[in-house]
């Protein structure tokens, strides 16, 4: 379904959510920035683009657990972890961003340590986006961009390219300055 909400300014919308996925907290292991966060979104993107996701209600099922982990395996980088992180963590974790809310049939428990994956299943009723972000996913070609902008600005790694570009260019000069 590709809505389109007359007098909603998508470029406003899709400004105001690039920076806050640019400042989403993420832990760092040896140095690396751990993915699981804008993996987790990018997972949740393709559900919706795939019709998993019809409502602003979400939850771990199969499909997204199945679909995170691929994502993990893909993005993470295997010297960081001996595991990947498991869906829980950033599931929980994203809501201290302040776009991804968690919502509880009762009262809200206290945040000291990061539950099992058993424990949100049974104790959450779903998570969701704030509504401008969702509707902003409700159109296939902002919903494509902002898919693309969280592979290009946080799951691919400019500086470890750029060290490889730099010491391709470092054998090249010295293959030239041999010749």
């Amino acid at each position: 379904m590709n809505r389109v909400i007359r007098f909603y300014n998508y470029e406003q919308c899709y400004a105001h959510y690039t920076k806050r996925i640019m400042n989403i907290r993420q832990a760092k292991i040896h140095g690396e920035r751990i993915v699981a966060k804008p993996v987790l979104l990018v997972a949740i993107i393709d559900g919706i683009e795939a019709n998993v996701f019809q409502n602003n209600r979400f939850f771990i099922n199969d499909w997204l657990e199945g679909h995170y982990l691929m994502l993990m395996s893909k993005y993470a980088r295997p010297s960081q972890f001996d595991d990947l992180t498991g869906i829980e963590k950033p599931f929980w974790h994203l809501e201290t961003d302040g776009f991804w809310h968690l919502q509880y049939p009762g009262e809200t428990p206290g945040k000291s340590a990061t539950p099992s994956k058993a424990w949100l299943k049974e104790n959450l009723e779903f998570a969701r986006f704030d509504e401008d972000l969702w509707f902003l996913l409700q159109n296939k070609e902002w919903r494509l961009r902002l898919r693309d902008y969280i592979i290009e600005h946080k799951l691919t790694d400019d500086s470890w390219f750029g060290k490889i570009a730099a010491e391709g260019l470092g054998a090249i000069a010295a293959l030239l300055l041999a010749a």
